[in-house]
C-alpha cells in the first residue's frame, strides 16, 4: 500500500511539474489545450521509463548520480553563463559607441546555450529524479525543492520574461549608436537587471548538495581498504 501512495505522489508530481511547464513552452506554437496534452503525454512517458530505471538498482543508481552531475553542469550555465552575460550587456550599454548590431550580436549566442541547458533539465533530468530520488532521506527533500525552485522559474520566466520581446531583425541591421531612450529600450527587453540568475544559483547550489548524497555509495556501501600484510 504504502508503495503505492509513494508511485501516486511520484507520479503527480512529475505530471503537474511537466503539464504546466511544458504546457507554457508550448502555448507558444500550439493551442494551450494542445500544449498541455503534449505535456501530460510526456509525464506519462517519462515516469514510466522512469519508473522501468528504478525497478533495477545497479542501473537507477547510476543513472541518479548521472542525472545529478548533469543537472550540476545546466544550472551551472544558466546561473554562471547567465549573470556573466547579463553583466557583459550592462557594460555595454554603458558604452558611448555601442549599436544595435553590436547588442543583437553580443546577445544572441546566449540563446542555444540556454536552449542547451534548460531542455535536457526540463524534460529528462528533474522528471526522471522526482522518481528515481523518491525514498525517504535528504535527497528526496533536495530533488523536490529543485523542482520547486525550477518550477517557480519557468513561470516566471514565461508569464513576465517571455512576453517582452526585442525586434532583432530592425536592430541587429541598426549601425547606429544607440540613443539614452533606445538603451533604454534595449535594457527593458533584455532583461539586463533579470534577477533569475539567483534563483539558477540556488536551484544549481541544491543539486551540488544532493551529489554529496550518492545513490552509488548508498547502495554499494561504504569502500573498505583491504587489510595489509604485517611482518
Amino acid at each position: 500500500m504504502k508503495q503505492r501512495i509513494d508511485w501516486i505522489a511520484s507520479f503527480a508530481l512529475v505530471a503537474a511539474f511537466t503539464v504546466v511547464v511544458q504546457g507554457l513552452s508550448l502555448m507558444e506554437f500550439v493551442p494551450l489545450p494542445i500544449a498541455l496534452l503534449i505535456g501530460a503525454g510526456w509525464a506519462v512517458l517519462i515516469w514510466l521509463a522512469a519508473r522501468w530505471i528504478s525497478r533495477r538498482p545497479a542501473l537507477s543508481a547510476w543513472a541518479e548520480d548521472g542525472l545529478v552531475a548533469l543537472g550540476c553542469v545546466t544550472m551551472a550555465l544558466f546561473a554562471f553563463g547567465g549573470a556573466i552575460g547579463l553583466m557583459m550587456l550592462g557594460t555595454a550599454l554603458d558604452s558611448s559607441s555601442i549599436t544595435g548590431e553590436t547588442m543583437v550580436t553580443m546577445f544572441l549566442p546566449s540563446i542555444p546555450i540556454a536552449i542547451a541547458a534548460n531542455v535536457p533539465t526540463e524534460l529528462v533530468i528533474i522528471p526522471v529524479l522526482l522518481v528515481l530520488g523518491w525514498r525517504p532521506g535528504t535527497r528526496r527533500i533536495l530533488f523536490v525543492t529543485a523542482a520547486a525552485l525550477y518550477f517557480v522559474h519557468r513561470i516566471w520566466t514565461y508569464l513576465v520574461f517571455a512576453p517582452d520581446r526585442l525586434d532583432f531583425a530592425a536592430a541587429e541591421r541598426s549601425t547606429a549608436v544607440l540613443t539614452a531612450a533606445e538603451k533604454d529600450q534595449f535594457t527593458a527587453a533584455l532583461h539586463v537587471d533579470d534577477p533569475r540568475w539567483i534563483l539558477n544559483l540556488l536551484i544549481f547550489a541544491v543539486f551540488l548538495l544532493s551529489a554529496f548524497f550518492s545513490r552509488l555509495r548508498e547502495v554499494n556501501g561504504p569502500i573498505v581498504a583491504a587489510p595489509t600484510a604485517r611482518g
